[in-house]
């Protein structure tokens, strides 16, 4: 039987409770696999490093944002068209940012986590070929 890869999604999120959540519930999906980076800085490169099919970003957080994380993602070639979704409590002070940037992918804290757990199946299908 062949061996499918999981889908990778890195998590960009420095509230350690929050991050162990969406962890966990993500890894509890059998399709995919989580990884969680809590510094804004260290995010594109992990997820270059594995190949992340899935970004989840918080917009506060130590080193970059999750707009400048944003802006670093869909400048660069190799990772530009890889989905991104936001999770914050603050979306609603920054909805000038999200529709200069025309993101649409966005989830409001405290938030449901089978609404979070629908979203990241439409943005990343488990039955999606790898970009390995």
């Amino acid at each position: 039987m062949e061996e499918v890869r999981k889908r990778v999604v890195v998590i960009g999120e420095d509230d350690e409770p929050i991050a162990a959540l969406l962890r966990d519930a993500i890894n509890d999906e059998t399709a995919y696999q989580a990884v969680v980076v809590a510094d804004g800085a260290l995010v594109l490169g992990t997820v270059r490093q594995i190949h992340a099919d899935l970004l989840i970003l918080d917009i506060m957080m130590p080193g970059l944002n999750g707009f400048e994380v944003y802006d670093r993602v869909r400048a660069d070639p190799e990772i530009r068209d890889m989905p991104v979704l936001f999770v914050s409590a603050a979306a609603g002070q920054f909805e000038s940012e999200f529709q200069e940037r025309g993101i649409a992918d966005v989830i409001t804290k405290p938030f449901d986590l089978n609404d979070l757990l629908e979203r990241v199946r439409v943005l990343c299908p488990a039955d999606a070929g790898s970009r390995s």
